[in-house]
């Protein structure tokens, strides 16, 4: 397995575990990052903000969507993920409820969807093994991870909690500040 950038090889393995997979992963994120954030820096004059639109249903996310529709997302509003499969009965049982809260969180939070058997690369990068799993990115990091479905007032709990969780910001050096 190799990884690269940019041409540049940031990671090879020869015989890769599912965890160099994912190192693999987030080193290739670190540096599409750090990209971003020069790029951001040299274009700020011609940026235009980008509103913020209130959805009101579950926005599905795939593959190659993921990192623009979760991770750069959650840096503007938080994202509750539902990684899920049609054949799943509990899956079902926790639509409805996805429905509900993306509805009535609408412009507070997004509601995002996961087909896992329809988009394997992100069910391999975040070791699902059980579905539904529900996660929740916050400021482009996941500070929730839980398989299982839950009633609803454990999910309202869960987004309210998202919505007041505070992000220490990290100072140079990568260490959050005291």
């Amino acid at each position: 397995m190799v990884a690269l950038y940019k041409g540049e090889v940031l990671s090879r393995r020869q015989k890769p575990w599912g965890t160099d997979v994912v190192l693999a992963i987030e080193l290739l994120e670190s540096k599409i990052t750090e990209d971003v954030s020069v790029q951001s820096k040299e274009d700020t004059s011609n940026k235009q903000e980008k509103p913020i639109v209130a959805e009101n249903k579950p926005h599905h996310v795939t593959d190659q969507t993921f990192q623009t529709d979760v991770i750069d997302y959650s840096s503007e509003l938080p994202v509750l993920v539902d990684f899920w499969a049609e054949w799943c009965g509990p899956c079902r049982m926790v639509a409805p409820i996805m429905e509900k809260l993306a509805e009535d969180f609408a412009g507070q939070v997004r509601v995002a969807k996961v087909d896992t058997d329809a988009n394997p690369g992100l069910s391999q990068a975040f070791q699902i093994r059980s579905i539904p799993t529900i996660m929740a990115f916050k400021e482009g990091k996941l500070v929730f991870n839980q398989p299982g479905a839950f009633p609803e007032a454990a999910f309202r709990d869960l987004v309210q909690q998202l919505i007041d969780l505070e992000i220490p910001e990290d100072d140079a050096e990568g260490e959050p500040q005291q």
